[in-house]
C-alpha cells in the first residue's frame, strides 16, 4: 500500500466515522466495521512518510476549511484534522530521536 495524503485523510475519516458509528449502536457489525478502519488507518500511518503524514494533515486542513464553521460536518472534519496534526507530530518527534 503505497498511501498518499488523500488516502490517509480519507482513511482516518473512515476511522473516525465507523467509531462514532459503533459508539452509537453498539452491534458486532458496527464495531467489527470500526476495527477494520482502525487497523486500515493504523497501517496506512505506519508505512506513511512524515511528508505524506504532514500533507495528509494540510489535505484534512483543506477540507475542514471547506465547511461551514461550528457545523457537524466542520466539527467532523476538525477531528480528522486534529487527529493527522498529532500523527505528524508525532512522526516529527520520532524522526528526532
Amino acid at each position: 500500500m503505497d498511501p498518499t495524503e488523500v488516502d490517509i485523510e480519507q482513511l482516518a475519516a473512515r476511522w473516525l466515522a465507523a467509531e462514532r458509528r459503533s459508539t452509537s449502536d453498539l452491534g458486532d457489525l458496527r464495531a467489527e466495521a470500526a476495527r477494520v478502519a482502525s487497523d486500515r488507518y493504523e497501517e496506512a500511518v505506519r508505512v506513511a512518510t512524515q511528508e505524506e503524514l504532514r500533507l495528509a494533515w494540510e489535505a484534512a486542513r483543506r477540507t475542514q476549511a471547506d465547511c461551514l464553521m461550528g457545523s457537524r460536518e466542520w466539527a467532523e472534519a476538525r477531528s480528522v484534522s486534529e487527529l493527522l496534526r498529532m500523527e505528524y507530530l508525532a512522526a516529527t518527534e520520532a524522526e528526532a530521536s
